[in-house]
């Protein structure tokens, strides 16, 4: 593995993976630190548009875990309208875990923020990508050109110092 000090555990969302599947990106997770997958979240990722979706998280090496009921009671009991019962175990989950969720969605994500558990997103992974060296920089930056034409917003700031960053490596 290419994680280096303490160890950083990442609980992946569903719409975190669709975006790295668009990407053919999926493999790097694992690589950057251990990962995880809800079970329910691993069924919804087995659809027929992107039918390897599942296939491929499997061959990564991301593990799932497998929830219960007392994990799908907490997080009804606490979620809220703007975000789903399967976000909250994420959350749920994380908490008790200490783990990292990889969010892909802004609802999720402040959450996450406001239950104080740590998330991360796609740029994250990119710049993680980049530091270990797992990835050239023209491959992230065709993922960084790639998420915006799948409806992924970024700051035109944050991306433009990101091409830079990728250009100059």
């Amino acid at each position: 593995m290419a994680f280096k000090g303490a160890i950083l555990i990442l609980l992946a969302d569903s719409n975190f993976l669709i975006d790295m599947e668009y990407a053919g990106a999926i493999s790097v997770l694992p690589q950057i630190a251990p990962c995880y997958i809800l079970d329910v979240v691993l069924e919804e990722c087995d659809n027929e548009i992107q039918p390897l979706l599942a296939k491929n998280i499997l061959a990564s090496g991301i593990n799932v875990i497998e929830t219960n009921a007392a994990i799908v009671d907490n997080a009804a009991s606490r979620r809220n309208g703007k975000v789903s019962t399967v976000d909250m175990m994420h959350i749920c989950v994380a908490e008790k875990k200490g783990h990292v969720v990889l969010a892909g969605d802004r609802a999720l994500r402040e959450r996450c923020s406001e239950e104080r558990v740590e998330v991360r997103g796609s740029i994250w992974i990119l710049e993680e990508a980049h530091r270990l060296n797992l990835v050239e920089g023209k491959e992230l930056c065709r993922w960084l050109e790639l998420w915006p034409m799948i409806g992924r917003r970024f700051p035109a700031e944050e991306l433009s110092r990101l091409h830079k960053r990728l250009h100059s490596t």
